[in-house]
């Protein structure tokens, strides 16, 4: 063998060497590193977080922990529900001063939450803590909901809102001295008020009032501009703001009519037609004669 082919034959060792030597090294690194799942909690690995710590302070930031993630989600009855708050949207609420657990007071400083209890009914109506004119109000009108004699609130009444399904939650604007808070929520009917009242939404749809709201006319009246808010009460009862015998004083409230051009025949000649213009419209004889002979065209 010549001197050539064995220093060929001595550097192809050398690098079979340290070959092996790495892939030794590797290996050992390998089986010392401990395996996340295997090593993981449970809890971590069926809900992605580990839920047996002490959180790092008894205030906002400490729920934020984990609150304040984007991917804090939950498989709940089949559907993905997500528990993120965001920080920023919060924080610039009317409330973004106030801690968590002013509204969820059922919530201790421990994890995992307790389940046992409705959370989101005790948020909803944490409000009357410190709203409690509001509160009262809301009692006396036709959203109030029933309890028995035992204060169990009565099952065939659970579908009623409560103040968070009104005013939503974690972002809730300021109204007072706020035109811009002033001006999201009267653009805002229908989540307020035509999702639960679907057949009454589609059919505020006269010229002058529902038709120019729902283009977004600023000076177009919102549904509570003329039934009122916390103290709603049904249009046969007396007290309501929608009743025939108030409903000069409703029509001629600052803002809408000028006082001084309503009155009963007024209101008589226009009122019905804000909720039925379109059952006025079928029933109109001439309509139903040019329907018959444009029904191509008079599809509304």
């Amino acid at each position: 063998m010549t001197s050539r082919v064995r220093g060929h034959w001595g550097l192809a060792r050398a690098f079979a060497l340290c070959f092996l030597l790495v892939v030794a090294w590797a290996g050992a690194a390998v089986a010392a590193t401990p395996s996340l799942v295997a090593t993981a909690p449970a809890s971590r690995v069926t809900t992605g977080y580990d839920l047996d710590f002490t959180l790092p302070t008894q205030s906002k930031a400490g729920c934020l922990v984990c609150h304040g993630d984007p991917d804090l989600v939950r498989l709940k009855a089949g559907k993905i529900t997500s528990y993120y708050v965001a920080p920023d949207e919060y924080g610039l609420s009317v409330h973004g001063k106030e801690q968590c657990v002013a509204c969820h007071l059922d919530f201790a400083y421990k994890l995992p939450h307790d389940t046992d209890v409705d959370w989101q009914v005790t948020a909803k109506t944490a409000c009357r803590n410190c709203h409690d004119e509001q509160f009262v109000a809301f009692g006396k009108g036709v959203h109030q909901r029933a309890v028995d004699a035992t204060g169990t609130r009565v099952s065939v009444e659970a579908s009623k809102p409560l103040c968070g399904d009104c005013h939503g939650s974690h972002a809730i604007q300021k109204l007072t001295d706020s035109k811009a808070g002033q001006a999201a929520l009267h653009a805002s009917g229908w989540d307020v008020c035509g999702r639960c009242h679907q057949d009454y939404w589609e059919s505020y749809d006269d010229y002058y009032h529902g038709a120019a709201y729902k283009r977004g006319a600023k000076d177009a009246p919102a549904c509570w501009d003329c039934h009122g808010w916390h103290d709603i009460l049904p249009a046969k009862d007396r007290k309501s703001r929608v009743n025939e015998a108030n409903l000069v004083e409703t029509c001629g409230q600052e803002g809408c009519h000028k006082r001084s051009t309503v009155d009963e025949d007024f209101v008589a000649s226009y009122v019905d037609a804000i909720h039925h213009k379109r059952q006025a419209k079928q029933d109109n004889p001439v309509y139903k004669v040019l329907r018959q002979l444009f029904g191509f065209i008079l599809k509304g």
